[in-house]
Protein backbone atom coordinates (compact mmCIF):
# COMPACT_ATOMS: atom_id res chain seq x y z
CA UNK A 1 0.00 0.00 0.00
CA UNK A 2 1.80 2.79 -1.65
CA UNK A 3 1.20 6.10 -0.64
CA UNK A 4 -0.57 8.24 -3.80
CA UNK A 5 0.82 11.04 -5.28
CA UNK A 6 0.06 14.66 -4.48
CA UNK A 7 -1.80 15.10 -7.82
CA UNK A 8 -3.45 11.89 -7.90
CA UNK A 9 -5.03 12.68 -4.20
CA UNK A 10 -5.56 16.15 -5.40
CA UNK A 11 -7.76 14.57 -8.46
CA UNK A 12 -9.70 11.91 -6.51
CA UNK A 13 -10.91 14.50 -3.82
CA UNK A 14 -12.20 16.81 -5.84
CA UNK A 15 -13.71 13.18 -7.20
CA UNK A 16 -15.33 12.03 -4.12
CA UNK A 17 -16.68 15.23 -3.59
CA UNK A 18 -18.23 15.86 -6.71
CA UNK A 19 -19.89 12.62 -6.54
CA UNK A 20 -21.62 13.48 -3.12
CA UNK A 21 -22.87 16.36 -5.09
CA UNK A 22 -26.68 16.04 -6.77
CA UNK A 23 -27.00 19.47 -9.45
CA UNK A 24 -30.08 20.67 -11.27
CA UNK A 25 -29.59 22.06 -14.72
CA UNK A 26 -26.31 23.06 -15.75
CA UNK A 27 -24.89 23.44 -12.65
CA UNK A 28 -25.01 19.26 -12.96
CA UNK A 29 -23.92 19.47 -16.40
CA UNK A 30 -20.72 21.29 -15.38
CA UNK A 31 -20.36 18.83 -12.29
CA UNK A 32 -20.11 15.70 -15.12
CA UNK A 33 -18.26 17.92 -17.49
CA UNK A 34 -15.64 17.94 -14.60
CA UNK A 35 -15.81 14.70 -13.17
CA UNK A 36 -15.09 13.02 -16.93
CA UNK A 37 -11.92 15.68 -17.33
CA UNK A 38 -10.97 13.94 -14.06
CA UNK A 39 -11.46 10.20 -14.90
CA UNK A 40 -9.60 11.61 -18.50
CA UNK A 41 -6.65 12.79 -15.82
CA UNK A 42 -6.56 9.68 -14.15
CA UNK A 43 -5.70 7.41 -16.40
CA UNK A 44 -2.15 7.84 -15.91
CA UNK A 45 -2.12 6.13 -12.86
CA UNK A 46 -2.11 2.61 -14.17
CA UNK A 47 0.54 -0.51 -13.92
CA UNK A 48 2.22 -0.89 -17.69
CA UNK A 49 0.83 -4.04 -19.08
CA UNK A 50 3.09 -6.73 -19.55
CA UNK A 51 2.66 -8.14 -22.56
CA UNK A 52 5.80 -10.38 -23.28
CA UNK A 53 4.95 -14.05 -22.77
CA UNK A 54 6.42 -15.65 -19.17
CA UNK A 55 7.76 -18.92 -17.91
CA UNK A 56 5.59 -20.54 -15.76
CA UNK A 57 8.04 -19.89 -13.24
CA UNK A 58 7.67 -16.40 -13.64
CA UNK A 59 3.72 -16.78 -12.65
CA UNK A 60 2.93 -17.42 -8.88
CA UNK A 61 1.28 -20.31 -8.54
CA UNK A 62 -2.01 -18.82 -6.88
CA UNK A 63 -2.45 -16.73 -10.19
CA UNK A 64 -2.22 -20.31 -12.39
CA UNK A 65 -4.68 -22.29 -10.21
CA UNK A 66 -6.76 -19.09 -10.80
CA UNK A 67 -6.54 -18.52 -14.26
CA UNK A 68 -7.38 -22.52 -15.15
CA UNK A 69 -10.71 -22.48 -12.64
CA UNK A 70 -11.59 -18.79 -14.40
CA UNK A 71 -10.92 -20.57 -17.66
CA UNK A 72 -13.32 -23.51 -17.11
CA UNK A 73 -15.90 -22.13 -14.75
CA UNK A 74 -16.70 -19.90 -18.37
CA UNK A 75 -18.41 -22.67 -19.73
CA UNK A 76 -21.16 -22.23 -16.87
CA UNK A 77 -20.68 -18.76 -17.66
CA UNK A 78 -23.93 -18.26 -20.35
CA UNK A 79 -26.26 -20.17 -18.31
CA UNK A 80 -25.92 -18.66 -15.34
CA UNK A 81 -26.68 -15.45 -17.33
CA UNK A 82 -29.56 -14.32 -19.86
CA UNK A 83 -28.59 -16.76 -22.93
CA UNK A 84 -32.71 -17.81 -22.66
CA UNK A 85 -34.01 -15.40 -21.30
CA UNK A 86 -38.12 -14.95 -21.68
CA UNK A 87 -40.75 -12.08 -20.47
CA UNK A 88 -43.81 -9.86 -21.31
CA UNK A 89 -41.39 -6.59 -20.81
CA UNK A 90 -39.83 -5.89 -24.25
CA UNK A 91 -36.05 -5.30 -23.54
CA UNK A 92 -33.49 -3.80 -26.52
CA UNK A 93 -30.12 -4.44 -24.54
CA UNK A 94 -31.21 -8.38 -23.24
CA UNK A 95 -31.66 -9.13 -26.60
CA UNK A 96 -28.57 -7.62 -27.68
CA UNK A 97 -26.24 -8.76 -25.21
CA UNK A 98 -24.46 -11.97 -26.31
CA UNK A 99 -21.38 -13.20 -23.88
CA UNK A 100 -17.66 -14.65 -24.96
CA UNK A 101 -18.35 -17.29 -27.64
CA UNK A 102 -17.18 -20.65 -25.77
CA UNK A 103 -14.97 -22.28 -28.59
CA UNK A 104 -14.86 -26.65 -28.22
CA UNK A 105 -11.75 -26.61 -26.61
CA UNK A 106 -12.73 -25.16 -23.34
CA UNK A 107 -15.71 -27.56 -23.50
CA UNK A 108 -14.14 -30.85 -23.67
CA UNK A 109 -14.11 -33.20 -21.01
CA UNK A 110 -10.13 -33.34 -21.21
CA UNK A 111 -9.78 -29.46 -20.99
CA UNK A 112 -9.02 -29.42 -16.81
CA UNK A 113 -6.13 -32.11 -17.09
CA UNK A 114 -5.07 -30.71 -20.36
CA UNK A 115 -4.95 -26.83 -18.78
CA UNK A 116 -3.59 -28.60 -15.44
CA UNK A 117 -0.55 -30.00 -17.46
CA UNK A 118 -0.12 -26.29 -19.41
CA UNK A 119 0.29 -24.11 -16.39
CA UNK A 120 2.20 -27.07 -14.37
CA UNK A 121 -0.70 -27.29 -11.53
CA UNK A 122 -0.67 -30.03 -8.85
CA UNK A 123 -2.96 -33.13 -8.71
CA UNK A 124 -4.10 -32.11 -6.11
CA UNK A 125 -5.24 -28.90 -7.42
CA UNK A 126 -7.20 -30.50 -10.24
CA UNK A 127 -9.43 -32.75 -7.91
CA UNK A 128 -10.37 -29.51 -6.38
CA UNK A 129 -11.34 -28.47 -9.21
CA UNK A 130 -13.26 -31.30 -10.49
CA UNK A 131 -15.22 -31.29 -6.90
CA UNK A 132 -15.73 -27.62 -7.33
CA UNK A 133 -17.23 -27.90 -11.03
CA UNK A 134 -19.28 -30.60 -9.75
CA UNK A 135 -20.49 -28.72 -6.95
CA UNK A 136 -21.18 -25.42 -9.71
CA UNK A 137 -23.45 -27.66 -12.17
CA UNK A 138 -25.72 -28.80 -9.30
CA UNK A 139 -26.13 -25.86 -7.96
CA UNK A 140 -27.04 -24.63 -11.29
CA UNK A 141 -29.49 -27.44 -12.15
CA UNK A 142 -31.13 -27.32 -8.44
CA UNK A 143 -32.28 -23.66 -9.18
CA UNK A 144 -33.39 -24.01 -12.93
CA UNK A 145 -35.70 -26.77 -11.61
CA UNK A 146 -37.52 -24.22 -9.21
CA UNK A 147 -37.26 -21.15 -11.68
CA UNK A 148 -38.64 -23.60 -14.33
CA UNK A 149 -41.55 -24.45 -11.77
CA UNK A 150 -42.29 -21.09 -11.10
CA UNK A 151 -42.42 -19.82 -14.41
CA UNK A 152 -44.84 -22.70 -15.30
CA UNK A 153 -47.16 -21.23 -12.92
CA UNK A 154 -46.71 -17.71 -14.11
CA UNK A 155 -47.60 -18.70 -17.56
CA UNK A 156 -50.81 -19.78 -16.78
CA UNK A 157 -53.16 -17.05 -17.90
CA UNK A 158 -54.08 -15.17 -14.85
CA UNK A 159 -51.81 -16.20 -12.54
CA UNK A 160 -48.97 -13.83 -12.44
CA UNK A 161 -50.20 -11.49 -9.65
CA UNK A 162 -51.30 -15.08 -7.57
CA UNK A 163 -47.95 -16.05 -7.95
CA UNK A 164 -46.43 -12.29 -6.90
CA UNK A 165 -48.41 -12.47 -3.71
CA UNK A 166 -47.10 -15.80 -2.90
CA UNK A 167 -43.61 -14.76 -3.28
CA UNK A 168 -44.24 -11.09 -1.69
CA UNK A 169 -47.19 -11.57 0.93
CA UNK A 170 -50.59 -10.30 0.01
CA UNK A 171 -49.90 -7.37 -1.68
CA UNK A 172 -52.67 -5.82 -3.92
CA UNK A 173 -51.03 -5.27 -6.93
CA UNK A 174 -53.18 -4.66 -9.61
CA UNK A 175 -52.30 -7.66 -12.61
CA UNK A 176 -52.41 -5.00 -15.13
CA UNK A 177 -49.30 -3.26 -13.65
CA UNK A 178 -47.17 -6.62 -13.72
CA UNK A 179 -44.69 -7.35 -16.83
CA UNK A 180 -41.70 -9.57 -15.68
CA UNK A 181 -38.48 -10.82 -17.31
CA UNK A 182 -37.01 -14.28 -16.70
CA UNK A 183 -33.82 -15.80 -17.35
CA UNK A 184 -33.14 -19.43 -16.34
CA UNK A 185 -32.12 -18.56 -13.02
CA UNK A 186 -33.50 -15.13 -11.89
CA UNK A 187 -37.22 -13.54 -12.14
CA UNK A 188 -37.46 -9.95 -12.48
CA UNK A 189 -41.28 -8.06 -11.78
CA UNK A 190 -41.41 -5.13 -13.93
CA UNK A 191 -43.64 -2.21 -12.18
CA UNK A 192 -44.02 1.08 -13.27
CA UNK A 193 -43.79 3.08 -10.23
CA UNK A 194 -42.18 6.54 -8.60
CA UNK A 195 -42.37 8.29 -4.98
CA UNK A 196 -44.72 4.91 -3.77
CA UNK A 197 -47.17 5.42 -6.46
CA UNK A 198 -48.39 3.30 -9.70
CA UNK A 199 -48.65 5.08 -13.22
CA UNK A 200 -48.21 4.54 -16.72
CA UNK A 201 -47.51 6.71 -19.87
CA UNK A 202 -50.01 7.89 -21.99
CA UNK A 203 -49.43 8.80 -26.05
CA UNK A 204 -47.98 11.53 -25.47
CA UNK A 205 -45.41 10.55 -22.82
CA UNK A 206 -47.45 11.88 -19.82
CA UNK A 207 -47.70 10.18 -16.45
CA UNK A 208 -51.55 8.46 -15.94
CA UNK A 209 -52.46 7.79 -12.72
CA UNK A 210 -55.80 5.68 -13.85
CA UNK A 211 -54.83 2.50 -12.77
CA UNK A 212 -53.85 3.86 -9.37
CA UNK A 213 -56.90 6.07 -8.91
CA UNK A 214 -59.18 2.95 -9.63
CA UNK A 215 -57.85 1.37 -6.31
CA UNK A 216 -59.35 1.55 -3.02
CA UNK A 217 -58.24 4.00 -0.83
CA UNK A 218 -57.43 0.98 1.64
CA UNK A 219 -55.37 -0.95 -1.16
CA UNK A 220 -53.65 2.47 -2.10
CA UNK A 221 -52.37 2.71 1.24
CA UNK A 222 -50.92 -0.97 1.54
CA UNK A 223 -49.45 -0.65 -1.98
CA UNK A 224 -47.78 2.84 -1.24
CA UNK A 225 -46.16 0.99 1.84
CA UNK A 226 -44.95 -1.81 0.54
CA UNK A 227 -43.62 0.49 -3.03
CA UNK A 228 -41.80 2.52 -0.48
CA UNK A 229 -40.22 -0.21 0.84
CA UNK A 230 -38.66 -1.01 -2.18
CA UNK A 231 -36.46 1.84 -2.04
CA UNK A 232 -35.25 2.17 1.52
CA UNK A 233 -31.58 0.77 2.52
CA UNK A 234 -31.34 -1.98 4.47
CA UNK A 235 -28.23 -5.32 5.55
CA UNK A 236 -30.74 -7.53 5.34
CA UNK A 237 -31.26 -7.05 1.77
CA UNK A 238 -27.21 -7.92 1.32
CA UNK A 239 -28.15 -11.55 2.54
CA UNK A 240 -30.59 -11.77 -1.02
CA UNK A 241 -27.52 -11.37 -3.02
CA UNK A 242 -27.41 -11.13 -6.15
CA UNK A 243 -30.01 -9.40 -6.40
CA UNK A 244 -30.41 -7.21 -3.07
CA UNK A 245 -34.00 -7.28 -3.71
CA UNK A 246 -37.94 -7.60 -1.49
CA UNK A 247 -38.43 -11.16 -1.69
CA UNK A 248 -37.94 -11.76 2.18
CA UNK A 249 -38.33 -15.36 3.22
CA UNK A 250 -40.59 -14.67 6.00
CA UNK A 251 -43.41 -13.39 3.74
CA UNK A 252 -43.09 -16.46 0.97
CA UNK A 253 -46.27 -18.47 1.26
CA UNK A 254 -44.58 -21.58 2.96
CA UNK A 255 -47.24 -23.85 1.91
CA UNK A 256 -46.63 -22.91 -1.74
CA UNK A 257 -43.16 -23.31 -1.56
CA UNK A 258 -43.54 -26.81 -0.30
CA UNK A 259 -45.95 -27.47 -3.43
CA UNK A 260 -42.96 -26.25 -5.30
CA UNK A 261 -40.39 -28.17 -3.23
CA UNK A 262 -42.26 -31.41 -3.73
CA UNK A 263 -42.77 -30.03 -7.77
CA UNK A 264 -38.90 -30.15 -8.11
CA UNK A 265 -37.13 -32.69 -5.82
CA UNK A 266 -36.03 -29.43 -3.28
CA UNK A 267 -35.92 -29.63 0.04
CA UNK A 268 -38.66 -26.43 1.18
CA UNK A 269 -35.17 -24.27 2.78
CA UNK A 270 -33.90 -24.60 -1.09
CA UNK A 271 -36.54 -23.49 -2.24
CA UNK A 272 -36.91 -20.34 0.00
CA UNK A 273 -33.23 -19.51 -0.73
CA UNK A 274 -33.51 -19.87 -4.28
CA UNK A 275 -36.39 -17.41 -4.25
CA UNK A 276 -34.84 -15.06 -2.20
CA UNK A 277 -31.37 -14.76 -3.80
CA UNK A 278 -33.55 -14.99 -7.51
CA UNK A 279 -36.67 -12.64 -7.44
CA UNK A 280 -36.57 -9.25 -7.85
CA UNK A 281 -38.69 -5.94 -8.52
CA UNK A 282 -37.62 -3.06 -10.74
CA UNK A 283 -39.26 -0.18 -11.88
CA UNK A 284 -39.89 -0.92 -15.52
CA UNK A 285 -39.11 2.58 -16.98
CA UNK A 286 -35.46 1.87 -15.62
CA UNK A 287 -36.03 -1.74 -16.36
CA UNK A 288 -32.75 -0.97 -19.39
CA UNK A 289 -30.60 0.04 -15.77
CA UNK A 290 -31.32 -3.08 -14.51
CA UNK A 291 -31.23 -5.88 -16.33
CA UNK A 292 -28.49 -6.44 -18.11
CA UNK A 293 -26.33 -5.37 -14.85
CA UNK A 294 -28.23 -7.87 -12.46
CA UNK A 295 -28.79 -10.74 -15.39
CA UNK A 296 -25.19 -10.35 -16.78
CA UNK A 297 -23.34 -8.56 -14.34
CA UNK A 298 -24.26 -10.38 -11.16
CA UNK A 299 -26.00 -13.47 -10.97
CA UNK A 300 -22.46 -15.51 -11.87
CA UNK A 301 -21.10 -13.71 -8.45
CA UNK A 302 -23.35 -16.22 -6.64
CA UNK A 303 -22.59 -19.27 -8.26
CA UNK A 304 -19.17 -19.32 -9.79
CA UNK A 305 -17.36 -17.10 -6.35
CA UNK A 306 -17.47 -17.17 -2.89
CA UNK A 307 -18.84 -13.80 -2.39
CA UNK A 308 -22.17 -15.24 -1.33
CA UNK A 309 -20.50 -15.53 2.09
CA UNK A 310 -18.98 -11.94 2.35
CA UNK A 311 -22.09 -10.93 1.71
CA UNK A 312 -24.00 -13.00 4.59
CA UNK A 313 -21.95 -11.24 7.10
CA UNK A 314 -22.32 -7.93 5.56
CA UNK A 315 -26.24 -8.40 5.93
CA UNK A 316 -25.42 -8.33 9.72
CA UNK A 317 -22.63 -6.08 10.20
CA UNK A 318 -25.07 -3.17 11.45
CA UNK A 319 -26.01 -4.64 13.82
CA UNK A 320 -24.63 -3.75 17.83
CA UNK A 321 -21.06 -5.18 18.96
CA UNK A 322 -21.81 -8.13 20.93
CA UNK A 323 -19.22 -10.15 23.86
CA UNK A 324 -18.80 -12.83 21.28
CA UNK A 325 -17.67 -10.79 18.66
CA UNK A 326 -14.56 -12.25 17.41
CA UNK A 327 -11.78 -10.12 15.33
CA UNK A 328 -8.87 -12.05 13.76
CA UNK A 329 -5.63 -10.53 14.87
CA UNK A 330 -1.73 -10.80 14.59
CA UNK A 331 -2.13 -12.38 18.19
CA UNK A 332 -4.77 -14.86 16.94
CA UNK A 333 -8.91 -14.69 17.51
CA UNK A 334 -9.96 -12.08 19.98
CA UNK A 335 -13.50 -11.95 20.99
CA UNK A 336 -14.82 -8.69 22.30
CA UNK A 337 -15.28 -10.35 25.81
CA UNK A 338 -11.71 -10.76 26.28
CA UNK A 339 -11.15 -7.10 26.54
CA UNK A 340 -12.63 -6.98 29.72
CA UNK A 341 -11.64 -8.25 33.05
CA UNK A 342 -13.19 -8.53 36.81
CA UNK A 343 -11.99 -8.14 40.12
CA UNK A 344 -14.38 -7.38 42.72
CA UNK A 345 -17.16 -4.94 41.66
CA UNK A 346 -14.39 -3.29 39.55
CA UNK A 347 -14.65 -4.11 35.72
CA UNK A 348 -10.93 -3.16 34.01
CA UNK A 349 -10.52 -2.53 30.03
CA UNK A 350 -6.99 -4.07 28.41
CA UNK A 351 -5.89 -0.77 26.05
CA UNK A 352 -3.62 -2.54 24.01
CA UNK A 353 -6.21 -5.73 23.48
CA UNK A 354 -8.73 -3.10 22.95
CA UNK A 355 -6.44 -1.58 19.58
CA UNK A 356 -5.61 -5.29 18.62
CA UNK A 357 -9.45 -6.26 18.62
CA UNK A 358 -10.43 -2.80 16.74
CA UNK A 359 -7.80 -3.34 13.80
CA UNK A 360 -8.50 -6.56 13.31
CA UNK A 361 -12.59 -5.67 13.37
CA UNK A 362 -11.74 -2.68 11.01
CA UNK A 363 -9.98 -4.88 8.44
CA UNK A 364 -12.61 -7.71 8.64
CA UNK A 365 -15.35 -5.23 8.25
CA UNK A 366 -13.52 -3.54 5.51
CA UNK A 367 -12.87 -6.65 3.68
CA UNK A 368 -16.85 -6.74 3.37
CA UNK A 369 -16.81 -3.36 1.27
CA UNK A 370 -14.41 -4.90 -0.75
CA UNK A 371 -16.38 -7.58 -1.83
CA UNK A 372 -19.09 -5.51 -2.32
CA UNK A 373 -16.88 -2.63 -4.30
CA UNK A 374 -15.63 -5.21 -6.41
CA UNK A 375 -18.78 -7.36 -7.23
CA UNK A 376 -20.11 -3.84 -8.17
CA UNK A 377 -17.56 -3.35 -10.32
CA UNK A 378 -17.55 -6.53 -12.38
CA UNK A 379 -21.17 -5.62 -12.72
CA UNK A 380 -20.43 -2.94 -14.40
CA UNK A 381 -17.94 -4.08 -16.60
CA UNK A 382 -20.02 -6.86 -17.85
CA UNK A 383 -22.38 -4.38 -18.24
CA UNK A 384 -20.60 -2.33 -20.37
CA UNK A 385 -20.62 -5.26 -23.18
CA UNK A 386 -23.01 -3.86 -24.49
CA UNK A 387 -21.60 -0.40 -25.52
CA UNK A 388 -18.64 -2.40 -26.69
CA UNK A 389 -20.87 -3.94 -29.15
CA UNK A 390 -22.70 -1.45 -29.72
CA UNK A 391 -21.59 2.30 -29.16
CA UNK A 392 -24.34 3.51 -30.93
CA UNK A 393 -26.76 2.51 -28.72
CA UNK A 394 -24.81 3.30 -25.13
CA UNK A 395 -27.97 5.11 -24.00
CA UNK A 396 -30.20 2.45 -23.54
CA UNK A 397 -28.04 1.16 -20.55
CA UNK A 398 -29.51 4.14 -18.68
CA UNK A 399 -26.60 4.68 -16.61
CA UNK A 400 -26.59 7.21 -13.93
CA UNK A 401 -22.68 7.17 -14.72
CA UNK A 402 -21.01 9.56 -16.01
CA UNK A 403 -18.83 7.29 -16.96
CA UNK A 404 -20.20 5.58 -19.56
CA UNK A 405 -17.68 4.78 -22.29
CA UNK A 406 -15.50 2.60 -19.72
CA UNK A 407 -15.90 -0.65 -18.45
CA UNK A 408 -15.79 0.69 -15.06
CA UNK A 409 -17.55 3.66 -13.28
CA UNK A 410 -15.34 5.55 -10.94
CA UNK A 411 -18.18 8.15 -9.61
CA UNK A 412 -20.52 5.25 -8.56
CA UNK A 413 -17.40 3.06 -6.98
CA UNK A 414 -17.11 6.71 -4.95
CA UNK A 415 -20.58 6.44 -3.90
CA UNK A 416 -20.16 3.31 -2.64
CA UNK A 417 -17.39 3.62 -0.47
CA UNK A 418 -18.43 6.70 0.35
CA UNK A 419 -21.83 5.51 2.11
CA UNK A 420 -20.67 1.99 3.22
CA UNK A 421 -17.14 2.53 4.50
CA UNK A 422 -18.50 4.33 7.71
CA UNK A 423 -21.60 2.19 7.58
CA UNK A 424 -20.09 -0.97 8.21
CA UNK A 425 -17.57 0.38 10.67
CA UNK A 426 -20.71 2.15 13.04
CA UNK A 427 -20.95 0.01 15.52
CA UNK A 428 -17.57 0.27 16.26
CA UNK A 429 -17.97 3.83 16.74
CA UNK A 430 -21.51 4.67 17.74
CA UNK A 431 -21.56 4.43 21.42
CA UNK A 432 -24.91 4.56 22.83
CA UNK A 433 -24.98 4.28 27.27
CA UNK A 434 -27.42 5.07 29.58
CA UNK A 435 -27.93 4.46 32.91
CA UNK A 436 -31.10 3.49 32.58
CA UNK A 437 -30.74 0.80 30.05
CA UNK A 438 -28.35 -2.17 28.54
CA UNK A 439 -27.04 -2.11 25.28
CA UNK A 440 -26.87 -5.81 23.63
CA UNK A 441 -22.96 -6.24 24.53
CA UNK A 442 -23.75 -5.01 28.44
CA UNK A 443 -26.26 -7.89 28.47
CA UNK A 444 -23.86 -10.42 27.32
CA UNK A 445 -20.81 -9.59 29.82
CA UNK A 446 -23.05 -9.24 32.61
CA UNK A 447 -24.58 -12.61 31.90
CA UNK A 448 -21.15 -13.83 31.91
CA UNK A 449 -20.31 -12.59 35.13
CA UNK A 450 -23.52 -12.95 36.43
CA UNK A 451 -23.16 -14.66 40.43
CA UNK A 452 -26.58 -15.87 42.58
CA UNK A 453 -27.42 -12.73 43.58
CA UNK A 454 -26.84 -11.24 39.94
CA UNK A 455 -24.36 -8.16 39.09
CA UNK A 456 -23.97 -5.58 41.88
CA UNK A 457 -24.96 -2.26 41.00
CA UNK A 458 -21.19 -1.17 41.52
CA UNK A 459 -20.29 -3.59 38.74
CA UNK A 460 -22.84 -2.00 36.43
CA UNK A 461 -21.74 1.05 36.37
CA UNK A 462 -18.17 0.00 36.14
CA UNK A 463 -18.91 -1.83 33.74
CA UNK A 464 -20.17 1.41 31.62
CA UNK A 465 -17.27 3.22 32.60
CA UNK A 466 -15.15 0.31 31.01
CA UNK A 467 -17.09 0.27 27.79
CA UNK A 468 -16.86 3.78 27.30
CA UNK A 469 -12.61 3.98 27.65
CA UNK A 470 -13.36 1.25 24.77
CA UNK A 471 -14.78 3.48 22.61
CA UNK A 472 -12.45 6.44 23.32
CA UNK A 473 -9.68 3.85 22.33
CA UNK A 474 -11.75 3.11 19.28
CA UNK A 475 -12.11 6.84 18.21
CA UNK A 476 -8.26 7.20 18.78
CA UNK A 477 -7.35 4.21 16.70
CA UNK A 478 -10.02 5.45 13.90
CA UNK A 479 -9.00 9.00 14.01
CA UNK A 480 -4.91 7.67 13.69
CA UNK A 481 -5.64 5.91 11.00
CA UNK A 482 -9.00 5.02 8.95
CA UNK A 483 -10.86 9.01 8.68
CA UNK A 484 -12.62 9.00 5.28
CA UNK A 485 -10.52 11.39 3.78
CA UNK A 486 -8.16 12.50 1.02
CA UNK A 487 -6.82 15.16 2.88
CA UNK A 488 -4.39 15.39 5.72
CA UNK A 489 -2.20 12.90 6.52
CA UNK A 490 -2.11 9.86 4.35
CA UNK A 491 -4.29 7.55 6.33
CA UNK A 492 -6.06 3.98 4.75
CA UNK A 493 -9.11 5.52 3.50
CA UNK A 494 -6.55 7.64 1.16
CA UNK A 495 -4.62 4.19 0.21
CA UNK A 496 -8.02 2.42 -0.09
CA UNK A 497 -9.31 4.78 -2.99
CA UNK A 498 -5.54 5.02 -5.10
CA UNK A 499 -5.71 1.33 -4.49
CA UNK A 500 -9.20 1.62 -6.41
CA UNK A 501 -8.03 3.70 -9.09
CA UNK A 502 -5.48 1.29 -10.12
CA UNK A 503 -7.22 -1.56 -9.69
CA UNK A 504 -10.40 0.25 -12.18
CA UNK A 505 -7.77 1.55 -15.20
CA UNK A 506 -6.24 -1.78 -15.12
CA UNK A 507 -9.51 -3.29 -15.46
CA UNK A 508 -10.42 -0.41 -17.95
CA UNK A 509 -7.19 -1.15 -20.24
CA UNK A 510 -7.48 -4.72 -20.39
CA UNK A 511 -10.78 -5.09 -21.22
CA UNK A 512 -10.70 -2.61 -24.22
CA UNK A 513 -7.50 -4.26 -25.14
CA UNK A 514 -7.19 -5.47 -28.87
CA UNK A 515 -7.11 -9.20 -27.58
CA UNK A 516 -10.74 -8.96 -26.63
CA UNK A 517 -11.63 -9.12 -30.69
CA UNK A 518 -9.77 -12.35 -30.71
CA UNK A 519 -11.62 -15.66 -31.26
CA UNK A 520 -11.00 -16.75 -27.68
CA UNK A 521 -13.10 -15.56 -24.76
CA UNK A 522 -11.13 -12.60 -23.29
CA UNK A 523 -13.42 -9.94 -21.72
CA UNK A 524 -16.05 -12.80 -19.39
CA UNK A 525 -12.94 -14.36 -19.05
CA UNK A 526 -11.12 -11.32 -17.33
CA UNK A 527 -13.96 -10.51 -15.10
CA UNK A 528 -14.23 -14.55 -13.95
CA UNK A 529 -10.33 -14.16 -12.85
CA UNK A 530 -11.11 -11.04 -10.87
CA UNK A 531 -13.50 -12.48 -9.30
CA UNK A 532 -12.41 -16.11 -8.48
CA UNK A 533 -9.31 -14.24 -7.30
CA UNK A 534 -11.01 -12.67 -5.06
CA UNK A 535 -12.91 -15.17 -3.14
CA UNK A 536 -11.25 -16.60 -0.59
CA UNK A 537 -9.75 -12.91 1.40
CA UNK A 538 -11.07 -10.01 -0.02
CA UNK A 539 -9.14 -7.45 2.28
CA UNK A 540 -5.46 -9.24 1.09
CA UNK A 541 -6.48 -9.50 -2.27
CA UNK A 542 -7.95 -6.21 -3.00
CA UNK A 543 -4.24 -4.75 -2.61
CA UNK A 544 -3.05 -7.19 -4.84
CA UNK A 545 -5.39 -7.67 -7.69
CA UNK A 546 -4.22 -4.49 -9.62
CA UNK A 547 -0.79 -6.02 -9.79
CA UNK A 548 -1.62 -9.23 -9.84
CA UNK A 549 -3.57 -8.16 -13.38
CA UNK A 550 -1.37 -5.78 -14.73
CA UNK A 551 1.86 -8.39 -14.73
CA UNK A 552 0.09 -12.21 -15.45
CA UNK A 553 -2.98 -11.55 -17.01
CA UNK A 554 -2.30 -11.13 -20.57
CA UNK A 555 1.04 -13.79 -20.06
CA UNK A 556 -1.55 -16.29 -18.61
CA UNK A 557 -4.39 -15.94 -21.41
CA UNK A 558 -1.45 -15.80 -23.81
CA UNK A 559 -0.19 -19.39 -23.28
CA UNK A 560 -4.00 -20.38 -22.69
CA UNK A 561 -4.53 -19.10 -26.57
CA UNK A 562 -1.46 -20.62 -27.63
CA UNK A 563 -3.23 -24.16 -26.60
CA UNK A 564 -6.22 -23.65 -28.52
CA UNK A 565 -4.84 -22.62 -31.18
CA UNK A 566 -2.35 -25.96 -31.62
CA UNK A 567 -5.56 -28.06 -29.97
CA UNK A 568 -7.79 -25.95 -33.59
CA UNK A 569 -4.76 -26.56 -35.83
Amino acid sequence: MSAPESLQRQLLAEALQLSRQVETGLAELARQERLRDIGQKLQGFAHPLQRDRLDLTAIPLPVRQTFVKAALLLSRYPQVGGLNWQGSLRSPTLSQYQPDRIPPTLLAEESLAQLGQLFDLPDSYLDELTEVLAKVDRRIERRRRVIQAVLEEMKVPGQTAIVFQHLFGAVPMPAQALNWVATEMQIFFCIHYAQGCLYSDDEQGKSCFELWNRLSPEDRDQLQQFLTELERFSYGKFDRFPVFGPCDPSRIDYAWCDRIAQKTGSSWAEVIQVLSQSVSIIPSQKAEAFLVHDIWGHHWQLLLTEFAADYNLLATCGEALRAGETAYTSEGPLSCRNLFSVVGDRVYLDQERSRLFFQGEVQQRLGLLFTHLIGEMLADAAEFKFAWDYPQQIAQLQSSSVFAHTPTKLDLSLTDIDFLFLEVLRPLLEMSLSALTETPLEADLLADWAAAGGPSLELRTSLKQALAEMYQVFLAEYNATYLPTLTGDVGLFTKLVSNLLYLQNAINQLYTDAEAAAELPFQDLLLLFVGCYCSSDSYAEFWAIDDVLAAYFLPCWQRLFDWHRAQTS
